[in-house]
């Protein structure tokens, strides 16, 4: 079976016991769903529900904010279907790259995309990280095996350092990859972290987060400019079942969106603070906080069941996109 469908099966039956179980941080839901999926609740203390801002037609994981080649401001989606879809802030869509099995995605400050994603459609094939042209669709194997030689286990995230040298979780092989922005020079720079999933830079870029999905925890690793080089991973969270991905604020506090624990804000020192339960929104996979033309508080998440793209309003704004 793929792995990224056993991890979905997983966390369905997991959220099927929650609610056999019951959960009393949310109310019962009120409708049968947004854009036809498992049914919303909205938070008990009345604060905003998510809604949907396109239909994509097919559930998704990847989300990254980024800028045509005359500056435009798009969102790139990665459809489980495999397309690679460009988004503008009014919602039009248009299909840039289709790719087998596509998972985390990230935008080059040059405007190239990075993209998590396999050679082929068998559960089999290998998982590599790829570079797509977005004016062409036209794509590039950057990273198509370990140091050692042998098959990345699944290539799951990416994020562009500060420096523009890569970074990226090889979730089934527990280890976190740097490699050069051309993707040569491929190092191993932990397999101290258990299924390690979505990766953010804090705001100044001298940290780089790390999310642990099976381990329920979050990870941080100090990132060293001059030599493009990583320090020990460090736990700062614990506890937090199912976290996926992870998107930095302004403020150095970092969102957790998870497959089991809703979605989530970690500052460091403090515990996590839920912002919205679990049942809200079912099976959240990544997010991006938008600019001034998609709004600042906007955070716009992808779905391994839904087939829409949502979005939620929250107190606090990004970063721009890579870290500098």
């Amino acid at each position: 079976m793929n792995t990224y469908f056993a991890r979905a099966l997983s966390v369905l039956l997991v959220l099927s016991g929650l609610t056999a179980c019951g959960d009393d941080d949310v109310s019962p839901a009120t409708d049968g769903g947004l854009d036809g999926g498992p049914p919303d609740a909205a938070p008990v203390d009345g604060g905003p529900r998510p809604e949907a801002f396109i239909e994509l037609g097919s559930s998704s994981e990847g989300i990254a904010l980024g800028h045509t080649a005359a500056g435009a401001p798009v969102l790139y989606v990665g459809a489980r279907d495999g397309r690679i879809v460009r988004v503008t802030p009014d919602g039009v869509m248009t299909d840039v790259a289709v790719i087998d099995s596509p998972v985390g995605i990230a935008v080059r400050a040059t405007g190239e995309l990075l993209a998590c994603g396999s050679t082929g459609p068998e559960a089999t094939a290998p998982s590599v990280l790829f570079e797509i042209d977005p004016a062409t669709g036209v794509k590039t194997v950057l990273v198509a095996t370990a140091p050692d030689g042998s098959p990345l286990g699944l290539c799951n995230y990416v994020a562009v350092a500060p420096d523009d040298s890569l970074v990226f979780s090889d979730s089934a092989g527990n280890k976190l990859y740097r490699a050069a922005a051309d993707g040569t020079g491929l190092t191993l720079v932990t397999d101290a972290i258990e299924f390690p999933n979505g990766l953010a830079f804090s705001p100044d870029g001298n940290t780089l987060y790390v999310a642990s999905w099976s381990g329920n925890a979050l990870f941080s690793l100090a990132f060293d400019r001059a030599t493009g080089t990583y320090g020990t991973p460090t736990s700062v969270l614990s506890g937090v079942a199912g976290i996926d991905g992870l998107v930095t604020l302004a403020d150095g506090t970092v969102v957790l969106v998870t497959s089991t624990s809703g979605v989530q804000r970690f500052t460091a020192g403090a515990a996590a603070e839920l912002l919205f339960p679990p049942r809200v929104f079912t099976l959240p996979a990544n997010g991006v906080v938008g600019d001034e033309a998609f709004g600042v508080h906007s955070l716009y998440l992808t779905s391994v069941t839904r087939t829409s793209i949502q979005r939620i309003t929250i107190d606090g704004t990004g970063v721009a996109l890579p870290v500098r």
